[in-house]
C-alpha cells in the first residue's frame, strides 16, 4: 500500500512548535551562534508555506552565502513532516474503509465485530510488514541491530501463535469442543464454540500485519520528535544515571585530557578529536562575532586619474558620509572662557560705575549722542576749488583773486568767464506737490437753499410733462385716487358701489407702493459699488507728494493701543512700520493728507496712552502714567513713499531697528528718536 502525501497542506501549529527547535539547533551549528531573528524568519517563512526560492529569497538577507544550504534542510525537514502527517491520514482512511466491509457483508446483512489479535498472522501476509522501521534513526540513540531485535521477537511470537492455532490449543480457561472448537471451561450443558475458520483466520492474519505496521510508523514518528527536541533525551539520559549511582559518579568526573607529542588533543585511542569552541553569550562578542562571518572583502578600487580616458568634469560617486567620532575638547578651553567671562563682568561693572559718575557731572547725554551720529570718517576732503567758482575763474584757481586784490583792483572788475553788467532772470518752476490744472472750488450752499433748488427743478420737469399732455405726445396720467379724497373724485360711481371703488382704489395705492419700491431697488447700490465708493473716499492720489508723519511713543506693550494703532493704518490705508524697542516705539506712516490728519488726531488725541493692561497693579499703574505718551517728532512731504505695505516689527537691538529701516532708506528716523529718548531721559 503506497500513502497518499498531502504536501501542498501547511503545517499546524503543534507541528511548526515540534520543527522550531530544529531550526534553532541548525541554525546554531550553521553561524556558531544562536540568532533569533533568523529563526523568527525561517518559521514565518513555513507558517506561511512558500516555496523554495521564496524562502531562499526572504533568508538570504540575514544568512547570506548559508541561505541556500539552510533552505535545502528546512525545506528537507518539512517534507518529512508533511509525508508522516499524510501517511498518518491515509492509514486511518483504510482502517475505517476495512471496518465497514467486515461489518456489512456480501449479501448486505450485518454481522457482529469481533475484537482480532495482533498475532492472527499467515505467511502471506509476513512479507506485507514495512520495512522502514529497521532504517536507523540516529536522534533516538537505536542503532540498526536493536531494530532488527525487536523484529525477530515480533516473528518469533507470530510464528508461535500460528502453531498454536494449527494445532488446536486452547487460550487458558478454553477447552476445545468435539468438532475441534475452543470453548470456555464450565459446566455441562453449554455449547461449544466452533474453531475459526481458514477464510476468519486470513482475516486475523491481515488485521495482525496492520497493527505491526501501525506500530512501525508509530515508532518513526517518536523518533523524529526525540530528534527534534533533544532535551527530552537528555532527561531520558538523566533519569538512567540517576537509577545508577555508579554511572553518575563516573560521568561527575572531568573527562581526561590527553595531548600527543604535536600539542593536539587525542582520545583514548589516540584519534584526534576537536574540543567544543566557547560560543560567546555578550551581544558585543556575538555582534562581532557576526561581523567577522559576514564579512565582505571590498574590491580595490585602481586610480583611474592617470588613464588617457579621465575627465575632471565628470563627477564620481556619491558623497558617502563619513562616521561619527568622538571629538575631544583641547585642555584649557573652558578656562578660558570661564577666565572672558569673568572679564567680561568685570567691565561691565567698570562701565556701570562710569556712568553714574557721567551722570552727575552731565557728560553721558553728550557721549551717547555721539555714538549715535553715524561715522563720516574723511570721505568728502576740502577740494582745492569749488565747482561753482571754477566755472568762472579763467584758470580754475584762487590765486587770480589773490593777484588781483594784491594790485590793489577790484576783483569783480576782472574779465572773469560768464560775468557781465546784466541781471538774470531765473525761469520759474512750477512746484512738484502743484497740480497741472487749477480745480475750481466747490460752491457751498445751506440747506434751504438745496431745498430750493430741489423744488425748482422739480417744477421744471412736472411743467415739461404738462406740455407733452397738452400737446398729445403722452396719454393723461391716471387720477392719482386715495382713500381720503375718494368720494371728492369718483362722485357718484362711489356712491353706487363703495365696496368695488375701494378695492379699486386699494389696488392703485398698492401699484404706486410698488412702482416706487422697484424704483428705489434699482437706484440702489450693489455690494461691490458701495465698496468702490468708500475707498474712493478714503484712497488719495499721492502722484505729486505723498505726507509723512513720524510718532514716539514710550510704551506699547498694552495690546488695545496696538491693536488700534495697526488697525486704523491699515484702514486708511497707510504705508510705514511700527518698530517696538523697549522705551523706544517708532511709529512711521505715509499716506494722503487727509488719511493722514485722522491719523494724528488719533495718535496725539483719542488714545489713552495712561491706560494700562488689565491686571497691573496701583503702583505700576502710576508710574506709567507720568511717563508713557505719543511725540510727533517730524511731519513733512515726500516726493514718493519710502515703503511699499505696512510692517509690525519686533526688533532686540538697536543695531537691527536702524537696519530695517535702512533697507527702505530712512534710517535717520530712529537716530533721531533714539536721541530724543536719550535727552528725555537725562531731563
Amino acid at each position: 500500500l503506497v500513502p497518499v502525501y498531502i504536501t501542498a497542506m501547511a503545517l499546524s501549529r503543534r507541528e511548526l512548535d515540534e520543527l522550531k527547535p530544529w531550526v534553532s539547533s541548525v541554525t546554531t551549528e550553521m553561524l556558531g551562534f544562536p540568532e533569533t531573528a533568523v529563526v523568527s524568519a525561517a518559521m514565518d517563512c513555513v507558517a506561511k508555506n512558500m516555496e523554495k526560492e521564496s524562502m531562499a529569497v526572504q533568508l538570504t538577507t540575514l544568512l547570506e552565502d548559508v541561505a541556500s544550504s539552510f533552505v535545502d534542510k528546512l525545506t528537507a525537514q518539512v517534507e518529512l513532516i508533511k509525508q508522516s502527517r499524510a501517511a498518518g491520514e491515509s492509514t486511518g482512511r483504510k482502517r475505517k474503509r476495512e471496518g465497514f466491509s467486515e461489518s456489512v457483508g456480501d449479501s448486505g446483512k450485518e454481522t457482529k465485530k469481533r475484537m482480532r489479535s495482533r498475532f492472527d498472522l499467515n505467511d502471506d501476509d509476513i512479507s506485507n510488514v514495512p520495512y522502514s522501521v529497521e532504517e536507523p534513526v540516529n536522534a533516538a540513540g537505536l542503532t540498526r541491530s536493536q531494530i532488527a531485535d525487536v523484529m525477530e521477537n515480533t516473528k518469533k511470537q507470530i510464528e508461535a501463535r500460528k502453531q498454536q492455532l494449527q494445532m488446536g490449543v486452547g487460550l487458558p480457561g478454553q477447552v476445545v469442543g468435539s468438532g475441534g472448537a475452543l470453548g470456555p471451561a464450565g459446566p455441562a450443558g453449554v455449547q461449544p464454540i466452533p474453531a475459526p475458520t481458514i477464510p476468519h483466520r486470513d482475516a486475523l492474519m491481515q488485521e495482525a500485519v496492520e497493527k505491526a505496521r501501525k506500530a512501525a510508523e508509530l515508532n518513526a514518528k517518536i523518533q523524529q520528535t526525540l530528534a527534534a527536541k533533544p532535551s527530552l533525551l537528555s532527561n531520558l539520559g538523566a533519569a538512567k544515571l540517576i537509577s545508577d549511582p555508579d554511572k553518575l559518579l563516573e560521568q561527575a568526573k572531568p573527562a581526561p585530557l590527553i595531548l600527543d607529542d604535536k600539542g593536539r588533543t587525542v582520545d583514548e585511542s589516540g584519534k584526534a578529536i576537536q574540543l567544543t569552541r566557547r560560543i560567546p553569550t555578550l551581544k558585543a562578542n556575538i555582534r562581532a562575532k557576526k561581523q567577522e562571518l559576514f564579512k565582505i572583502e571590498k574590491p580595490k578600487v585602481e586610480d583611474t586619474t592617470q588613464t588617457p580616458y579621465y575627465d575632471a568634469r565628470v563627477r564620481g560617486g556619491a558623497h558617502v558620509r563619513s562616521k561619527r567620532t568622538f571629538t575631544f575638547h583641547e585642555k584649557g578651553k573652558f578656562e578660558q572662557l570661564a577666565q572672558k567671562l569673568r572679564a567680561k563682568a568685570q567691565l561691565e561693572k567698570l562701565q556701570s560705575e562710569i556712568s553714574s559718575v557721567s551722570k552727575k557731572s552731565s557728560i553721558s547725554t553728550a557721549t551717547r549722542l555721539a555714538l549715535i551720529a553715524p561715522n563720516q570718517g574723511d570721505d568728502d576732503p576740502i577740494p582745492d576749488i569749488e565747482w561753482w567758482d571754477a566755472l568762472i575763474l579763467p584758470n580754475e584757481t584762487y590765486a587770480d583773486i589773490v593777484i588781483n586784490i594784491t594790485d590793489g583792483r577790484d576783483p569783480i572788475s576782472t574779465k572773469y568767464r560768464g560775468i557781465t553788467n546784466l541781471v538774470e532772470h531765473p525761469i520759474s518752476r512750477r512746484p512738484p506737490a502743484e497740480p497741472k490744472r487749477s480745480v475750481p472750488l466747490p460752491i457751498i450752499m445751506t440747506k434751504k437753499e438745496r431745498k430750493k433748488l430741489r423744488s425748482q427743478r422739480r417744477r421744471e420737469v412736472e411743467k415739461e410733462k404738462q406740455e407733452k399732455v397738452q400737446l398729445g405726445l403722452e396719454p393723461p396720467p391716471p387720477p392719482k385716487v386715495k382713500i381720503s379724497n375718494l368720494m371728492r373724485v369718483l362722485g357718484n360711481e362711489a356712491v353706487q358701489d363703495p365696496t368695488k371703488i375701494e378695492a379699486h382704489v386699494r389696488a392703485q395705492m398698492a401699484e404706486r407702493q410698488r412702482k416706487h419700491e422697484e424704483s428705489n431697488a434699482a437706484r440702489k447700490l450693489t455690494k461691490e459699488e458701495r465698496k468702490a465708493k468708500l475707498l474712493k473716499k478714503i484712497v488719495e492720489d499721492t502722484s505729486l507728494g505723498v505726507h509723512v508723519a513720524v510718532f514716539k511713543v514710550r510704551d506699547l506693550g498694552n495690546p488695545s493701543h496696538k491693536f488700534k494703532v495697526d488697525m486704523n493704518a491699515q484702514q486708511y490705508h497707510l504705508t510705514g512700520c511700527i518698530i517696538l524697542f523697549k522705551d523706544v516705539n517708532l511709529v512711521v506712516v505715509e499716506g494722503g493728507p487727509k488719511a493722514l490728519k485722522k491719523f494724528k488726531r488719533l495718535m496725539l488725541h483719542r488714545m489713552k496712552w495712561e491706560q494700562q493692561k488689565k491686571g497691573r497693579s496701583r503702583g505700576e499703574g502710576k508710574d506709567s502714567k507720568e511717563s508713557n505718551r505719543c511725540v510727533l517728532l517730524w511731519e513733512g512731504t515726500n516726493k514718493e513713499r519710502n515703503f511699499i505695505d505696512w510692517k509690525v516689527k519686533q526688533v532686540a537691538a538697536e543695531v537691527f531697528a536702524r537696519d530695517h529701516l535702512k533697507k527702505y532708506g530712512v534710517e535717520h528716523y530712529w537716530d533721531l528718536a533714539l536721541s530724543q529718548s536719550i535727552v528725555e531721559d537725562d531731563d
